[in-house]
């Protein structure tokens, strides 16, 4: 079969190389949000999936602060990003999404552009990075925000809207291809409370003490 397809690929581009892909189980997904100006990151801003890494970030549920990643995960996506944001010379806004394992971190995809999570990030931190982005890319000097994890002491969580519903014939399954049609953010004093906040805000309908529940691993 890897024959067949590699056969197939040559007679239709022999110039262009094959991709071979491979999909890493229970790997978590980061999510790395930032402005830089000639190559050196101004601010930034790390979160976590909730889900796994293999669901579309449009789809993912996000954390922010990220509550559950190492100090050597974080030290490395740092270190990552600074190199990607000098090499490539960056001057606004980017973003990058890491895939991690343990402290093992690879680096999925760099988009020079605002991502959908910066007004999401930057509400949370209350630093307007997309104001930040303009400025720099409009050739005016900058000064960077004071952002102290420390001294946040409320989680922000991004819940993904769908429509699986009100689609006759869509497929709940959520994978590689995003699918959800909105989001809503929620600030709560942990993640449990930001993420019930944001499933009820999505209109999500909590189960009373009298109806049953269905739990599947399926």
């Amino acid at each position: 079969q890897l024959e067949n397809f590699l056969g197939q690929a040559a007679a239709v581009a022999g110039d262009k190389p094959v991709v071979v892909t491979k999909f890493i189980l229970n790997a978590k997904e980061i999510e790395f949000d930032g402005v830089a100006a000639d190559g050196l990151i101004q601010n930034y801003a790390i979160g976590e999936h909730l889900e796994n890494a293999g669901v579309h970030s449009g789809d993912a549920t996000v954390i922010l602060p990220a509550q559950k990643l190492y100090v050597k995960t974080i030290r490395h996506v740092k270190k990552y990003a600074a190199l990607i944001a000098k090499n490539l010379n960056i001057s606004g806004p980017f973003n990058i999404q890491f895939m991690a394992k343990g402290n093992e971190v690879q680096v999925i995809e760099c988009n020079l552009r605002a991502s959908r999570t910066f007004p999401f990030v930057s509400k949370t931190l209350n630093a307007n990075f997309i104001s930040l982005a303009t400025q720099i890319m409009c050739g005016m000097k900058v000064k960077p925000y004071r952002i102290s994890l420390l001294d946040i002491d409320y989680v922000c969580v991004k819940a993904p809207m769908f429509s699986f519903t009100r689609l006759r014939g869509a497929d709940p399954k959520l994978g590689v291809e995003m699918s959800s049609t909105g989001e809503v953010a929620c600030f709560g004093v942990n993640a449990h409370d930001a993420f019930l906040k944001s499933l009820l805000s999505t209109g999500f309908k909590l189960p009373s003490k009298t109806m049953n529940i269905l739990l599947s691993i399926a």
